[in-house]
């Protein structure tokens, strides 16, 4: 499936020389997505994408909050990137938007239908030129059965209420049906799917199908990675799911793909094999970026992992006690005309005593917490 363009004719420049981890938020946004130019400069900027996970909150639930998610920062953020000029083309939500993990469905629906009316009503849900896709996370795919108390079972009847709630923000319908090479238990092709915008593949990942807890559905994704490596309009490849296919050191293990390591290596085995430029994730409640080694091909290493799981969920504890220091924020992903890929961390502090209390910009200002040109050849 391709997706429609948007902004197709603005074109950006890039500074190179100006140190990007000195900026503030408002001064990179400028830097990096200030009009300028022509689609022939080489210093172009082709279009961009934010990505955020992570934001539900934690019971108990605030009384004037049916939509679970972290309000303040949620808000905040929202207003942040579409105040970016041009903003982004794309924003993806990798999961977790809302606390559900509850097998009423009932619940579950409010929750989703509340998250929806919030992000309409936000600057960038009344933005038209920006188009969200939303994945599902553990909590919208799972409920704390009896069977899995750590890890959550699969919840029958909930990818049926995200495919109705969530079907405005799913960008394609052709991924895997039941059955299969996969031996999937239901029809996933409107939750695990790709699509291209412009000379870039996306693979979009349900990273907690039904029956089939922490994994993806490993052949389709090769054959569909292959498909687009024959394809000589495609200039580079994103994945994005909501677990992680490594566990940053700095997190807890929470039931990642890596808790089926052969099924994760022949994932990762096609996304490197595949020159994918980075696998975008959340579950885990921090921001990490690292480059994994592919465990069966231990001199290879090449397609990025991103961790941007902290969108507005308490932080997990191994962060803070790593001695970093934790923050909310988002991911900028600035793809260039002469075919790099840059990225941009954004990050704020917060009331670590109430990380629901809002986050004054004159307290807490978001700035630069990570920049890289993480292009693979």
């Amino acid at each position: 499936m391709i997706l429609p363009s948007a902004n197709r004719g603005t074109r950006c420049s890039v500074q190179r020389r100006v140190p990007w981890m000195a900026l503030g938020v408002a001064a990179l946004a400028s830097l990096v997505l200030s009009a300028c130019g022509s689609d022939g400069d080489n210093n172009g900027v082709a279009y961009s994408f934010a990505v955020l996970g992570c934001n539900r909150v934690n019971p108990p639930i605030p009384s004037d909050d049916p939509s679970t998610a972290n309000l303040p920062h949620l808000q905040r953020t929202l207003a942040e990137i579409a105040a970016m000029q041009p903003p982004p083309n794309l924003i993806f939500l990798t999961g977790d938007l809302v606390l559900g993990l509850t097998s009423d469905l009932d619940t579950l629906r409010s929750q989703l239908e509340a998250w929806v009316q919030l992000y309409r009503a936000s600057p960038a849900g009344q933005n038209p030129a920006i188009r969200l896709v939303a994945l599902p996370g553990n909590h919208e795919s799972l409920h704390l059965g009896l069977e899995d108390v750590q890890c959550g079972v699969s919840n029958p009847g909930a990818e049926a209420v995200w495919l109705d709630v969530m079907a405005p923000f799913i960008a394609g319908d052709n991924g895997p049906t039941a059955g299969g090479a996969d031996q999937l238990e239901t029809d996933q092709s409107r939750l695990t799917y790709s699509f291209n915008y412009r000379d870039t593949h996306f693979v979009v990942l349900n990273t907690d199908p039904v029956g089939a807890v922490a994994s993806v559905p490993v052949h389709w994704i090769a054959d569909d990675l292959a498909a687009a490596r024959r394809d000589r309009s495609i200039r580079r490849i994103f994945a994005l799911g909501h677990k992680p296919a490594f566990t940053p050191p700095d997190a807890t293990p929470d039931c990642s793909l890596d808790s089926n390591p052969d099924m994760r290596n022949v994932f990762w085995d096609a996304l490197t094999g595949a020159s994918g430029t980075a696998y975008i994730t959340s579950h885990a409640h921090l921001y990490n970026r690292s480059q994994p080694t592919t465990p069966t091909q231990t001199a290879v290493t090449k397609t990025w992992q991103v961790v941007a799981g902290n969108g507005g969920s308490p932080v997990d504890t191994m962060w803070a006690a790593s001695g970093a220091t934790p923050y909310f924020g988002y991911t900028l992903i600035t793809v260039t005309t002469d075919g790099r890929a840059l990225l941009t961390g954004y990050g704020r502090n917060f009331d670590d005593s109430n990380y629901l209390a809002p986050s004054p910009a004159q307290q807490y200002p978001t700035t630069v917490r990570d920049s890289a040109d993480i292009t693979v050849p």
